[in-house]
């Protein structure tokens, strides 16, 4: 092949165009890529105008500040699926709203004790409303564990029932209470000689990254 020829240049131009913008999907990509390595000078100066092209397009849209609720899906989208992530760090997004009575109780012996992806660290559910945003649950913490850093996107309420929690430079024991506005973030938490919380939160808060 020529590299001033192609020989089959409108099918491998439209993969060009697709590439420029993103849309290609594999294995044309590797299939257009090999093309052009092999020595095709018409698709790479196609391909690198089209890629100019959509760059200077993209800096003439107009600027808009995203909505929270697209932030959160992205920030959650993306800890998906980055390696080495633990989805089920936070079980609780995954509860539906039951149909309870206009007064709810959970007896001391209801309930069960579901294990996070970090080894020592268990949750009970009390209370969800997805609508609302709103769950209340225990969480129980072995000796030495840690819970990962996380921004809070409401009021979190925790009040220690059991044992020791150190949450950056406070030190909470039991009795001690702390609530954490929206959008504040909380360090790694971790309990020396374990601990048996009460949380009341929002369902959406995210991992730090």
């Amino acid at each position: 092949m020529s590299p001033l020829t192609c020989d089959h240049s409108d099918e491998m131009l439209e993969m060009a165009a697709l590439h420029a913008v993103g849309l290609l999907q594999e294995p044309d990509v590797q299939a257009l890529q090999s093309h052009i390595e092999a020595g095709c000078a018409i698709c790479r100066r196609e391909l690198d105008s089209l890629r100019e092209a959509a760059t200077l397009l993209a800096c003439t849209a107009p600027e808009h500040s995203p909505p929270e609720s697209l932030r959160a899906k992205l920030v959650e989208s993306i800890q998906a699926n980055s390696p080495g992530k633990k989805s089920g760090v936070q079980v609780w997004r995954e509860w539906k709203a039951p149909q309870v009575a206009p007064v709810h109780v959970v007896a001391a012996g209801q309930g069960e004790w579901e294990p996070l992806e970090i080894e020592g660290i268990r949750v009970k559910r009390l209370y969800a409303d997805p609508a609302e945003d709103t769950v209340a649950l225990l969480i129980r913490m072995d000796p030495g564990t840690a819970y990962p850093g996380h921004r809070h996107a409401g009021p979190e309420h925790c009040y220690v029932l059991e044992g020791d929690l150190s949450v950056g430079e406070v030190s909470l024991r039991a009795g001690d209470y702390q609530c954490a506005t929206k959008h504040s973030t909380h360090t790694l938490s971790r309990t020396v000689n374990g601990c048996l919380l009460l949380i009341v939160s929002s369902m959406r808060d995210e991992m730090v990254v």
